[in-house]
């Protein structure tokens, strides 16, 4: 399809964003999106005078409230000195970041070397886990470099952004924000559990329920008469008391004692079980083992 086509056709259908899709060379199925407004003619032209930025999601800490995300940086046109990937001229990076605007440098001449930004998460709550979603943003731009104390100028530099990553046991999903323009990039970086992670925390909660239905049913058969007490039932319930935050900890990236899925499980689970073997204790201790009073 012609790019005119292209152009004709976003704009006939009123389409407000879009998404670039393609395979990279390990073969992973990789995406960006832009705002329709941006998909100009001068999109597919070679060669244009633009900073190609490559951003790689590092690490990403919910309970922390930090993303650290690796920028890598191509020079292309008439940012470019010869083919080696060198600055034609003086640049200044601007990367808003969780600890203020911060300001890197590269020189005429040489490589631009990979950045590393701390992004702060400002929305979502850990404590929601495991269906907790959060959202960070990246923004930066790029200005001619200041000479004698005086302002570098106003020149518009674009940039390509291509984000990319992956945490052990996150989704994250990137995409340009309302605020993007051509040569400030603004990514909108969301921040939520791995499906796998979810549903071992689903499963970890339905076991511990599980747990504590079969231990309800153990105590009600000893005060109905239907079952003696055994030492080993102590050793059971014990157990089970002490278990129980084992296993909650197992989940992956749980954060400290308190989210959603304590409320919802362990928190109940750890209760029914310290009452159930108490219970069981003083009926021992008052009715004997075969559960009949003393005479």
């Amino acid at each position: 399809m012609a790019v005119k086509d292209a152009l004709d056709l976003v704009k006939k259908n009123k389409v407000e964003i879009v998404d670039f899709k393609f395979v990279d060379v390990p073969g992973l199925w990789q995406h960006f999106s832009i705002p329709a407004a941006e998909l100009t003619a001068d999109t597919a032209k070679a060669g244009e005078n633009r900073i190609d930025v490559s951003g790689r999601i590092v690490t990403a800490d919910p309970i922390k409230g930090d993303v650290v995300v690796r920028l890598e940086f191509t020079p292309h046109g008439s940012f470019a000195s010869g083919d080696g990937g060198m600055l034609s001229r003086d640049l200044d990076l601007y990367v808003s970041s969780a600890t203020g605007k911060n300001v890197h440098e590269f020189k005429k001449g040489k490589r631009m070397s990979p950045v590393e930004a701390v992004v702060e998460i400002y929305e979502g709550e850990p404590m929601d886990y495991p269906f907790d979603t959060h959202t960070a943003e990246l923004s930066f731009f790029f200005e001619p470099s200041a000479k004698g104390g005086e302002a570098g100028g106003t020149e518009a530099i674009p940039v390509a952004v291509e984000m990319r990553g992956s945490v052990a046991g996150l989704r994250l999903d990137t995409e340009y924000a309302k605020e993007n323009t051509p040569d400030h990039a603004v990514i909108e970086i969301s921040i939520q559990r791995a499906s796998t992670a979810v549903f071992f925390s689903v499963f970890i909660m339905i076991a511990m329920w599980a747990l504590v239905i079969g231990v309800i049913s153990l105590v009600y058969r000893v005060f109905a008469g239907h079952r003696k007490i055994e030492i080993s039932m102590f050793s059971f319930l014990g157990a089970l008391l002490f278990a129980f935050p084992a296993l909650r900890n197992s989940q992956p990236g749980t954060p400290p004692i308190g989210t959603l899925s304590d409320f919802i499980a362990f928190f109940w689970a750890e209760v029914i079980v310290a009452l159930s073997l108490l219970s069981v204790v003083l009926r021992w201790i008052i009715r004997g083992p075969g559960g009949d009073a003393p005479k």
